[in-house]
C-alpha cells in the first residue's frame, strides 16, 4: 500500500509477471477513513484495516 500526501491510496497486487501491479487509486483521510475501509490499528510494524465489501 502507498499512502500519498495528496490523499491518494494505491494498493498493489502481484501481477502476471510476479511484479507489484497497482490497483485503481482510492482515497484516505487523516482520520483513518479509506475509500472502502477504515484503519483499525496502526503500529510501526503492522497496519490493520477493516475493508468494507
Amino acid at each position: 500500500m502507498e499512502f500519498r500526501p495528496d490523499g491518494t491510496l494505491l494498493t498493489y497486487a502481484i501481477g502476471p509477471a510476479d511484479t507489484p501491479t497497482p490497483s485503481p487509486a482510492g482515497h484516505w483521510t487523516h482520520t483513518g477513513t479509506l475509500t472502502n475501509g477504515h484503519i483499525v490499528t496502526a503500529t510501526p510494524d503492522r497496519l490493520e484495516i477493516r475493508w468494507e465489501t
